[in-house]
């Protein structure tokens, strides 16, 4: 049991590190500067799996040491390069579709309230699909829909929005979304991932 020790502290560290990121927008918008803490056991444990694996390949190269260090090293591929939040974004729209039809159609029906910001505040049972627990209503009229559900508020590391537009593309370009717009990724017809820098 003790040479695998290591590796299945590196699996650990792994799971957790990729949980951690999947839900970094919750763990942010909740905890705010005590979201950090998670990050860094988590980057320590890293630094130990990572210093373990090498010193102990260099000790004896066993089979057990070398795919830990393997694993620590994905580890950290994974953290720096896999799009968790376009990624989640993808999944929960597949998997909500409808949810955030219905928010829509209760926005354009009126029995959601828009304030005069635009912002919409959710009823708890629909407060999953926005981690705001708003939405924000850029337009809402016979000339078009744009209605934006926060994926990540950011204050000034950017922001990220699942944006609903039955104008496509050109009518989230030319409306007054508050940010001047990084990146618009179509998922879907009608759906979108709208990043902005601030």
């Amino acid at each position: 049991m003790k040479k695998y020790i290591l590796l299945i502290i590196s699996v650990i560290v792994m799971i957790l590190s990729f949980l951690n990121s999947w839900f970094s927008d919750q763990l942010l918008d909740s905890l705010f500067i005590f979201a950090l803490i998670p990050i860094l056991v988590l980057f320590v444990g890293w630094i130990i799996c990572l210093v373990l694996s090498v010193i102990k390949i260099i000790k004896n190269k066993n089979v057990f040491n070398i795919i830990s260090l393997i694993v620590t090293v994905l580890t950290a591929l994974l953290i720096l390069f896999f799009p968790f939040r376009e990624a989640k974004v993808r999944l929960e729209l597949n998997l909500y579709e409808e949810e955030y039809l219905e928010i829509i159609r209760m926005i354009v029906d009126n029995k959601i309230k828009v304030d005069d910001l635009g912002n919409a505040k959710l009823p708890d049972k629909c407060k999953k699909v926005s981690t705001s627990g708003e939405v924000a209503v850029y337009q809402n009229d016979e000339d078009g829909k744009l209605i934006g559900f926060w994926v990540f508020r950011g204050m000034l590391s950017g922001s990220a929005q699942l944006v609903y537009s039955t104008g496509g593309e050109q009518l989230i370009r030319s409306s007054d979304i508050e940010h001047p717009i990084v990146s618009i990724d179509k998922l879907k017809d009608n759906w979108y991932y709208v990043v902005t820098d601030y």
